[in-house]
């Protein structure tokens, strides 16, 4: 066992005696309708709890976090039909300050009441504190320097959050439109080392690192030979494009064909990957369409039982 992940398999062992799962997909209001057709399309369900609820602030007097109905009712449905893991975007384990517990607690109902297998959010940050005190989000997922201070604050709010949430927790690498200067380490150290000293685990995202490897020139193989890949416990996959001269993570369909070969690679290297997800966004679905989707799916499925069998 290599040492990254060596070092955080004391806090993390139960993870490794979850079922590899096979190939999912990331909700969205398309994809319901795909899976109540056809429950047999995936082998779980990835979901994004914060878009399930409206959330009326930390300021709200009461029902702060109030459910939407038929988007619940929907996710009652899958959880009897299939595993269902959490991907949440409103932890922003980056901001210098900023802590909310009644949004922990709200994951860690959601929990118990579905069961979440795992549970992931992005290393990143959205809220940002005003010149005059007042929390405001960003509307984007803001990239972190990958410094040693943002380490060990981010690997203490992971080591902070992990009681709290019931499941494995993983970390998602972040798709980055600027390059800070003078960085500490880069960012397959960085990953590695969080995972050292929080427990936490990896969700590889290859569609991001497609983006980041085009748009700044690095190459991805190099990044995945430096990474720790026994930490990788899912993967996503997701198609972009091009906008004003620069490549967009924009999840606008087919996955490109590096994304592909990068799944190729990661696979036989990543013995304790449960799941790989396909995402992509409801609003390309008119034009992707449901044979979009299948054929995305089915690609996935092949390369899968080709590495790890059926």
């Amino acid at each position: 066992m290599s040492g990254a992940f060596a070092g955080s398999r004391a806090l993390g062992s139960h993870a490794l005696g979850l079922r590899a799962l096979g190939v999912g997909i990331l909700y969205n209001e398309a994809v319901s309708t795909l899976l109540k057709a056809e429950p047999g399309m995936v082998d779980f369900l990835s979901i994004m709890p914060d878009l399930f609820w409206t959330d009326h602030g930390t300021g709200a007097e009461k029902n702060r976090f109030v459910e939407l109905d038929s988007w619940t009712e929907f996710l009652d449905w899958a959880v009897g039909r299939m595993p269902v893991v959490a991907h949440s975007i409103g932890l922003s384990l980056g901001s210098a300050a900023f802590d909310d517990d009644d949004y922990v607690e709200q994951l860690a109902d959601w929990h118990r009441r579905y069961g979440f297998l795992w549970h992931s959010d992005h290393l990143s940050f959205a809220q940002v504190r005003s010149a005059s005190g007042h929390e405001q989000h960003a509307g984007m997922a803001v990239p972190l320097p990958y410094d040693f201070e943002v380490l060990d604050m981010v690997a203490g709010r992971i080591r902070a959050l992990r009681p709290k949430l019931p499941s494995p927790f993983l970390i998602e690498n972040a798709v980055t439109y600027l390059r800070f200067a003078d960085e500490d380490m880069s960012e397959p150290e960085f990953l590695n080392a969080l995972v050292r000293q929080s427990g936490c685990f990896i969700l590889l995202d290859l569609h991001n690192l497609h983006t980041n490897a085009r748009n700044h020139g690095f190459d991805a193989l190099d990044f995945l030979r430096r990474l720790d890949l026994a930490a990788v416990m899912e993967v996503h996959i997701a198609g972009g494009g091009e906008i004003a001269g620069m490549y967009t993570d924009s999840h606008s369909g087919a996955c490109p064909e590096p994304v592909w070969a990068l799944l190729e690679e990661v696979l036989p290297r990543a013995p304790n990957l449960k799941g790989v997800t396909f995402e992509f966004h409801d609003s390309y679905f008119p034009v992707f369409g449901a044979a979009g989707v299948h054929a995305e799916l089915a690609r996935a499925k092949s390369i899968w039982s080709r590495h790890r069998g059926p």
